[in-house]
């Protein structure tokens, strides 16, 4: 189907729609019930974090009762008078919370929180008929349904960042997105919508194996995490440069970045002294939303699920005093954002301890011995750790010995230990064979040439490096935090 069809005004529904901004929650929540929070949440523009909230144990039994009086709640809202840009706000927020709750149910997220098949598939059933009879209101009103239309074109644009940045490659869930496009009908939009996004997502090969159990999935990507997590996957793997590919793919981040910059003035007061600090906000900006992601499976497993693994920085690998510096200050500052994420997401959900720790662990690259400390260090306090650039048994024996040590430290103060990964990074060894093997043959086709290094630089310049003098020193960014720097031509192939 053709989303791009204009009709009822649908431009201008298109623009306030993607105009619209999330507004502020009650702290501590003043809610009546559930129903009442999720209904909150949705109409201040955090539909995923309402979706969620449902996620609840305590609803086992009753969720198609509590989505039918979302149903009349939301109704109300729909019909509620008030100017053109309200109505249109107010409605898109109603469709989005709908939306969500059908994805989180259609997936893996239902079984996290021990919904019954029937339960889950009644609910279903009852949301597709709402949106159905909302999409019928909005063709009486406008004669077109253009709230629904985008709505879902932003879900699908949402599917299509995945990788979005490169040419070459299309991600998963950009193909899942092409597929669920061809299935939608123009005369009912958001039930196809739904009933295009349960074929697809039943259908995959991940969901089936993590709902048959075969396997747990994690993925090495800071971008589409809420799809995939809809398939099974429980973790996700990050880093400086991971987080930049994000900020590629996903340019709004640019957006949250400055913001965050406007309230942190005195990052820019010295840029160059502070380029980790601001490297480290700029991660951390791309990495919450992912551990927002997963929180849900992070509560609902004892923090046994759900974790976000992060990489320290590489360029203080080697530093106990320095790796526990940086490790602890981005746990403080994320265990603080979950703190108020938590109050949200959690309200009045039963056995949940220890609300706004943290589902992070720290790659803590096993590069030097100071590697052991800093792992038993960080699990001796409860932080998971994910020990990497780790080639032989004998590193990861003796790095499973200090997380071990670490563990038991914990539970002497009481303190339950989170999951840990130990990553073996034997497929790793050959991978520096690709350069050599580039390296090789620029060297021959370079000898053909009676001004090799013009021509480098030339290529260079194709391959996004600005030389602005050929015979000078050449620098370019490793992606870990600092410059790789070339003199000769050797080192400059």
């Amino acid at each position: 189907m053709d989303l791009e069809r204009v009709g009822g005004g649908s431009m201008d529904v298109a623009s306030i729609i993607r105009k619209m901004k999330p507004e502020g929650v009650c702290s501590p929540p003043t809610s009546l019930d559930h129903v009442d929070h999720v209904v909150k949440l949705a109409l201040a523009g955090y539909a995923d974090l309402a979706a969620d909230h449902l996620l609840n144990p305590a609803l086992r039994g009753k969720l198609p009762s509590i989505v039918g009086c979302l149903a009349r709640r939301l109704k109300l809202e729909f019909l509620k008078a008030g100017d053109f840009e309200e109505k249109v706000s107010r409605r898109a927020r109603a469709y989005d919370l709908m939306f969500e709750i059908a994805l989180n149910l259609i997936g893996i997220d239902a079984r996290h929180a021990g919904f019954e098949e029937g339960e889950v598939e009644e609910a279903i059933s009852i949301i597709r008929s709402v949106v159905r009879e909302w999409e019928e209101i909005e063709r009486s009103e406008l004669g077109d349904a253009p709230i629904a239309r985008e709505v879902v074109r932003l879900k699908l644009e949402d599917m299509e960042k995945v990788m979005a940045s490169n040419p070459k490659r299309k991600g998963m869930i950009a193909v899942m997105s092409e597929e669920v496009r061809s299935k939608l009908d123009d005369g009912r939009v958001a039930e196809s919508f739904i009933e295009a996004m349960e074929e697809e997502i039943r259908s995959n090969v991940y969901y089936v194996m993590s709902r048959e159990k075969f396997c747990k999935f994690g993925n090495d990507y800071a971008i589409g995490l809420r799809w995939l997590r809809r398939l099974g996957y429980v973790q996700v793997s990050t880093n400086p440069v991971l987080a930049a590919i994000a900020y590629r793919d996903d340019p709004s981040l640019w957006d949250k970045l400055r913001e965050y910059l406007r309230r942190h003035p005195e990052l820019l007061d010295n840029v160059e002294e502070k380029a980790d600090e601001i490297a480290m906000a700029a991660t951390m900006i791309a990495l919450w939303p992912n551990m927002e992601v997963f929180r849900p499976i992070a509560l609902l497993s004892g923090y046994k699920e759900g974790f976000v693994s992060y990489q320290l920085n590489p360029n203080v690998a080697g530093s106990v005093e320095g790796s526990l510096k940086d490790a602890l200050k981005i746990y403080l500052a994320t265990q603080e954002h979950f703190k108020e994420y938590d109050e949200q997401l959690a309200w009045r959900w039963p056995e949940v301890e220890d609300l706004g720790r943290p589902n992070i662990v720290f790659k803590v690259a096993g590069s030097s011995p100071a590697a052991i400390e800093i792992t038993r260090m960080l699990e001796s306090m409860g932080i998971g750790t994910n020990n990497t650039v780790t080639y032989a048994v004998s590193q990861e024996a003796r790095l499973i010995l200090a997380k071990m040590e670490g563990m038991a430290a914990a539970l002497r103060s009481g303190i339950h230990p989170t999951r840990s990964y130990e990553t073996n990074m034997g497929g790793r060894l050959e991978d520096h064979l690709r350069e050599v093997v580039a390296a090789r043959l620029i060297r021959d086709a370079l000898s053909r040439f009676r001004e090799p290094l013009r021509e480098l630089a030339e290529l260079a310049g194709k391959l996004g490096l600005n030389v602005k003098e050929p015979e000078g020193l050449w620098k370019g960014a490793s992606g870990w935090g600092y410059d790789i720097e070339a003199r000769s031509l050797e080192e400059k192939i």
